[in-house]
């Protein structure tokens, strides 16, 4: 009964090795890369953000709450220039290629959230692009 307990243990134990880390986070990026990038969040009520402060004048610190994508409660996002169309999670203003945005800062997973978008004019008390 022991050797069984131990057998399960260290099979447990080795599962969780690096190797087994890196695979785990390679599905999760493989899943997350296949499924349709969300660009409109405001299409229900249980969506909460607020900017909680502008750190740099290329950073913002953002608390987000959505049942779809996850909560981030400090969660980075960079200043970047829009490459589509999309919709502004502050504000609902419309976003398009080109226009100065923050953006969740690229990891691996990536974030549920990763194609929200908020418009840098949103932000003027904190920074505006010729800051940038």
């Amino acid at each position: 009964m022991l050797e069984k307990h131990t057998s399960a243990w260290s099979q447990t134990v080795a599962l969780l090795d690096n190797a087994s880390a890196q695979q785990v986070v390679d599905e999760a990026t493989r899943i997350a890369r296949r499924r349709p990038a969300k660009t409109i969040w405001n299409d229900h009520a249980a969506l909460m953000v607020s900017v909680i402060e502008c750190p740099t004048p290329r950073t913002a610190t953002v608390s987000w709450c959505d049942p779809l994508s996850g909560y981030y409660g400090h969660q980075t996002w960079r200043v970047a220039l829009a490459k589509q169309y999309g919709e502004c999670v502050l504000s609902g203003k419309r976003i398009k290629p080109g226009d100065f945005i923050y953006r969740p800062v690229t990891c691996q997973p990536p974030p549920g959230n990763a194609g929200a978008m908020i418009i840098a004019t949103e932000l003027v008390p904190c920074v505006t692009p010729s800051q940038s």
